[in-house]
């Protein structure tokens, strides 16, 4: 009889084999044998599958997709529709009809309401495993008007979403500020089933500035405000570890009068922290060299939009779009999300901006949110407050 050398082989062998294929091999050798599935779905298997780009984009439901970058090592980035795989995609139907929109965390999504409304659920999910878990914001946030049509007053919120760095937990935030600038924060980590109140400090009485928040080195970030006559801004961060807030300051606004554009959005790029924004007839990237180093500041592009045609109503209005860098690639071309609406890059060897096709004309009115995503095999199952759905 023949013997099969391959599942004699040491445990340690067979898991560094396994962790170097493709993310859709993995998904197929699951189904092999159950001493691999159960490799596979054990929390502490690691496998070296590049970043990703996730898109939500909303038409009647929001769509996600996740697709894998093409290796750019030697390829021809003049064309980039050519280098997105499709890996998975999947649909949220949402009964209001509203703009649900996504953050990224350590191989897992986000997806909330744009306005935050609380009778929206928010979803954490896994794309690859097809898991997620909703939740439901902290009941403090829904105020009753003491009526009988049942009729609830629903407020606004924000959300923020991603793993602290020593402890590995994730946790979301929930933020909200009232008509009198009164803050209110609560936290969710995850497997634990309830919401914690926890002090504002440093961010007491800021505004929240930016579309979105973004996790950097296990701390949230976003772009809060202080109503004063200057408009003064700060980068305004949470550390997911010890859930204490801090604020350190932007860079140097694009105008004399510190206004400078409305919309501001938060990445990373190089390893660093990402600030940019659009302001008269450029996009401006700034990257924060050494963290919280306000000094380390430094204005990496300041690109023309000459030449590109914005084709929709409002195209005037370029001073006032965010515009969010979601990858520097290795010949210094910029993939970027102009508006919520329009995937975009920058070419360094042309100097121009085109439009990535793979968002086409029919989608031209629908927002769509994108950010990079490590795709993993995370499983939610030692999660026992939570009911985990399989999709």
């Amino acid at each position: 009889m023949e013997r099969n050398f391959f599942t004699n082989l040491p445990s340690e062998i067979t898991t560094d084999i396994l962790s170097r294929l493709p993310l859709r091999s993995i998904a197929l050798s699951k189904c092999v044998c159950k001493s691999w599935l159960n490799l596979l779905d054990f929390d502490d298997f690691k496998f070296k599958t590049p970043p990703a780009l996730a898109l939500l984009q909303q038409t009647n439901s929001t769509r996600c997709s996740i697709f894998e970058f093409e290796d750019e090592d030697g390829a021809d980035l003049e064309i980039h529709d050519l280098h997105y795989i499709p890996l998975t995609h999947f649909e949220i139907r949402d009964e209001n009809s509203e703009i649900l929109v996504g953050m990224a965390a350590n191989g897992l999504l986000f997806i909330h309401s744009q306005g935050g409304f609380p009778q929206i659920p928010l979803f954490i999910c896994n794309p690859i495993t097809r898991q997620y878990i909703e939740l439901w914001c902290p009941e403090e946030y829904i105020v009753d008007d003491d009526d009988d049509d049942d009729d609830d007053v629903h407020i606004m919120l924000s959300y923020g979403f991603g793993m602290s760095k020593i402890s590995g937990q994730y946790k979301v935030l929930c933020n909200y500020i009232d008509a009198s600038s009164d803050s209110y924060r609560h936290v969710y980590t995850l497997g634990t089933g309830t919401w914690r109140l926890v002090e504002a400090g440093a961010v007491s009485g800021l505004g929240t500035c930016s579309p979105g928040y973004f996790v950097f080195n296990g701390i949230l970030h976003w772009v809060g405000g202080e109503d004063d006559l200057a408009h003064t801004l700060w980068v305004c961060g949470f550390d997911l570890e010890n859930e204490c807030f801090d604020i350190f300051s932007p860079p140097p606004p694009p105008s004399v009068d510190g206004r400078g554009s409305q919309t501001r959005e938060l990445s990373t790029l190089m390893d660093c922290l990402c600030y940019s924004y659009t302001w008269e007839d450029d996009i401006v990237i700034w990257l924060m060299k050494e963290y919280q180093v306000e000094e380390s500041w430094t204005n990496l592009y300041k690109i023309s939009r000459n030449g590109f045609d914005l084709d929709w109503d409002f195209a005037s209005d370029w001073k006032y779009m965010g515009v969010k860098p979601i990858r520097l690639f290795k010949d210094g071309d910029v993939l970027m999300l102009l508006d919520q609406k329009k995937l975009i890059y920058y070419s360094n060897k042309t100097k121009t901006i085109q439009q990535v096709g793979m968002l086409n004309d029919a989608t031209a009115q629908n927002y769509v949110s994108a950010m990079i995503f490590t795709p993993s095999l995370f499983s939610f199952k030692n999660f026992v407050f939570e009911n985990v759905i399989s999709f």
